[in-house]
């Protein structure tokens, strides 16, 4: 068991692309859904985003910004962007396969992270998990500034590309099926 959950781990953003196109080709998007759907994919990219400008990943804990929310602005994030691309294609197929994705990875990768997390920091990590929701962002005023450098070398810039030429792609399926009706 451990060596498939190893193996699902390591090849999740392997499976997480097998699945996105799978999602793509199945979808029936309509004006509706791509518009709830584009400002849905719009604001995950957005919160992560922000979020990689407060990321130095296994330098420091990050604790200000969005982690001050919660302590899994990525993987919320991800949730709102993934629901976005659901949402955009329309179909049970495209709910089915981001709910399987999503609830088969990211609950063992946040368990794993609040694990590696614990290890790494200790006490100043508990501290701050007591202030912080595990999941669902508080809300409350955040008064932390953004680092571009942080987002350049977290990449993150290319997630937007991606979202765009997703968003792009869904466009052109509801032409596609708009003109074969």
């Amino acid at each position: 068991m451990k060596n498939m959950l190893e193996f699902f781990i390591k090849y999740r953003a392997l499976i997480g692309i097998i699945l996105l196109l799978v999602l793509l080709y199945l979808a029936e998007p309509s004006a509706t859904s791509i518009t709830i759907g584009f400002f849905l994919i719009i604001a995950g990219t957005a919160f992560r985003g922000w979020t990689a400008g407060f990321l130095n990943k296994d330098t420091e804990l990050a604790t200000k910004g969005p982690y001050t929310l919660t302590r899994n602005p990525l993987y919320f994030a991800n949730f709102i962007l993934g629901l976005g691309i659901a949402v955009s294609g329309n179909t049970i197929y495209t709910y089915a396969i981001f709910v399987f994705y999503y609830f088969t990875f990211f609950p063992f990768l946040m368990a794993i992270e609040h694990h590696r997390l614990k290890k790494q920091f200790g006490e100043k990590y508990d501290e701050w998990a007591k202030k912080s929701n595990v999941f669902l962002p508080k809300i409350k005023k955040v008064d932390s500034s953004f680092n571009i450098s942080l987002y350049m070398k977290n990449r993150e810039y290319r997630l937007l590309f991606y979202s765009l030429f997703v968003i792009a792609v869904l466009i052109f399926q509801y032409i596609r099926l708009t003109r074969a009706s």
